[in-house]
């Protein structure tokens, strides 16, 4: 049986390691790609891993959002195609904030045309009617995506369902039921005064009598 060996320097030795590094990497960056597919969309408190390609049907879309736990009317309130700057001014620069916190970057797509989609929201944990789900679509793609009330002072965030109202919401909620006055509370005040017109006018016959 013949044997043959070979004599491994020390060059050759951290040729070896360069290669099997170079390989490795080049291995991660392929496999990158491959699933460039999904994104990581972030919160402070929870992590969620959606599909941000191939939608294409209004399914597709009320699938997308069902995933962050919304629950969604069957159509589109509306939907229209917008133009993302090349330029962000402030109002888009606070937009892109949100977008970068759930793992997304509208400055990709400056001046490029999209198509804009919102949906009404019914399940808010705030409690609150009316509120809309706007999601950006370019090329079957997400692109960006948010959570608002259109109120005048209203709220906007990210597609990650919050898991608790903020103190701030809730708060304003029930001051908000504190000063606003049920028809039952005024029919028992308005009671409670005729009550006491009528105990003044017993009074006032009695000392007539």
């Amino acid at each position: 049986m013949l044997f043959m060996t070979a004599k491994l320097t020390k060059r050759k030795i951290i040729a070896w390691v360069l290669i099997i590094g170079v390989v490795i990497c080049a291995a991660i960056v392929l496999l990158g790609e491959k699933g460039g597919d999904d994104a990581i969309i972030a919160s402070e408190s929870r992590q969620k891993r959606v599909e941000l390609k191939n939608i294409k049907s209004n399914e597709d879309r009320i699938a997308l959002l069902n995933s962050f736990g919304w629950e969604t009317g069957k159509d589109p309130l509306e939907f229209m195609e917008v133009r993302i700057p090349e330029e962000f001014d402030e109002v888009y620069q606070k937009y892109n904030k949100i977008q970068n916190e759930q793992g997304l970057d509208l400055k990709k797509y400056a001046g490029k045309r999209a198509m804009r989609y919102t949906y009404q929201v019914i399940n808010h944990p705030s409690g609150e009617q009316g509120v809309i789900a706007n999601i950006l679509i370019y090329k079957n793609r997400l692109i960006a995506g948010d959570i608002c009330s259109p109120q005048l002072n209203g709220f906007m965030h990210g597609l990650i369902k919050p898991s608790e109202v903020s103190e701030e919401t809730r708060g304003g909620k029930e001051k908000e039921s504190e000063s606003e006055s049920s028809p039952e509370t005024e029919a028992g005040e308005k009671q409670a005064e005729n009550q006491n017109e009528a105990e003044e006018a017993d009074e006032t016959e009695e000392k007539d009598d």
